[in-house]
């Protein structure tokens, strides 16, 4: 692992949709809202049937011509479900702009029918008014009579899409809780996000322990447990936490990379290398292989380093392995080896300096005078090797003098 910081990137990915709330429609309202209401007359309920019959048609032009001409003819009667109507007609056709003065109109008429409100706020979600989407739902929430948690649910991720943590946390804490039912697992997701958002560290980890404690065996708890661990840099709780979720599911090959990642963070780079090597397992690729080679070389396990990097030069030679190819031959006094690994890294990447002058010290330390020269006049043309290489030329040009 190259940085902390790239560890930390490794988080959950929350994807919320208002897609599975639907519009309800005009035939959905309940009984009880017509005595909050203006009167509702034989030609309101004719008018918003035939609306509605329309629209099941989808005929949402038609219905919204109708519902027009009805409210200019009986200016002096505005009813909510006739707006209500009108404004999902609006809605269908997708003049989202018109149906949101029509559904606000329905609000003022009658501000306890609940359904106006859960419509208005998917239309300001589609919208991306996401604050204004969230006030809406939960207004729905507050006056709905089965007090659906879903509905719930929905207001605190529009406010997490509006990036009010804040806002949406009550809501969430009533969801985890338990208060309205069995949490489901998203309303979890969801307030672990705002937790980790928020830094509230003690609300977090209460939450997933409560989890584990209920549900110890559903391997994505102990996921999400280590990405928290990761939050907060605690790098060996991580570890520990992402150990027990490989051994409850079958690791992905970037779970193996994040726990070998994790074990060279903690400085055990043997273990690394063991999660390392069951990542290669599932898909080779030449970063991987450095890196379970630099675990190997960290652990003093020469002769695995050698034999994990000779491996991966067989399937795809580039110019990272030959160089620590090269580096572990060093290291190793191998210095004719070492001259020609990093003569292949130097070939490969032409802009790399440090190997030619490598390449250059290795020849001079096996008396090749010519080779070391040419390596090393080709490195002092590279700026951060210019000085060494320099420095090195002088001291072959004194030795060839005496």
């Amino acid at each position: 692992m190259k940085t902390k910081s790239s560890m930390l990137k490794v988080l959950l990915a929350f994807s919320f949709q208002l897609s599975a709330l639907s519009f309800i429609s005009a035939s959905c309202y309940p009984a009880w809202a017509e005595s909050e209401a203006p009167r509702l007359t034989i030609g309101t309920q004719k008018a918003v049937y035939e609306a509605q019959q329309y629209m099941e048609k989808k005929e949402y032009l038609k219905a919204e011509e109708n519902l027009k001409k009805f409210i200019e003819k009986n200016p002096q009667e505005p009813h909510y479900l006739v707006e209500f109507t009108l404004a999902n007609a609006l809605a269908m056709a997708g003049k989202n702009r018109a149906a949101l003065d029509h559904y606000s109109v329905a609000a003022n008429l009658c501000p306890s029918f609940a359904a106006v409100w859960q419509n208005m706020g998917k239309i300001y979600f589609d919208l991306k008014q996401y604050d204004e989407a969230g006030d809406c739902l939960f207004t729905g929430y507050e006056h709905s009579e089965k007090k659906d948690p879903s509905l719930l649910y929905y207001a605190a991720v529009s406010f997490i899409m509006a990036e009010k943590g804040e806002k949406a946390m009550p809501h969430l804490q009533r969801l985890a809780s338990g208060e309205l039912g069995p949490p489901k697992t998203e309303w979890l997701e969801a307030f672990l996000k705002v937790c980790m958002d928020l830094k509230f560290k003690e609300e977090a980890f209460e939450a997933i322990y409560g989890v584990i404690a209920r549900n110890g065996r559903a391997p994505r708890w102990w996921k999400i447990l280590a990405q928290f661990h990761l939050q907060q840099s605690e790098y060996e709780e991580a570890v520990a936490a992402l150990t027990v979720y490989s051994y409850l599911t079958s690791p992905k090959k970037q779970d193996n990379i994040l726990l070998g990642d994790l074990y060279n963070a903690v400085g055990v780079p043997l273990k690394a290398a063991e999660y390392y090597e069951k990542a290669l397992g599932l898909e080779n690729k030449p970063t991987d292989y450095e890196k379970l080679a630099s675990a190997y070389m960290a652990a003093h396990k020469t002769a695995k380093a050698m034999d994990a990097l000779d491996r991966a030069l067989e399937e795809t030679p580039t110019s990272a392995l030959w160089f620590l190819k090269a580096q572990l031959l060093y290291e190793q006094e191998r210095f004719s080896k070492a001259y020609e690994a990093f003569s292949q890294s130097a070939c490969l990447d032409p802009k790399d300096g440090q190997a030619l002058l490598l390449m250059g010290y290795c020849a001079y330390r096996v008396d090749k005078k010519d080779k070391a020269e040419a390596a090393l006049q080709k490195a002092a043309g590279f700026p951060k090797q210019r000085k060494m290489a320099t420095g090195l030329l002088k001291r072959i040009s004194l030795v060839s003098r005496q």
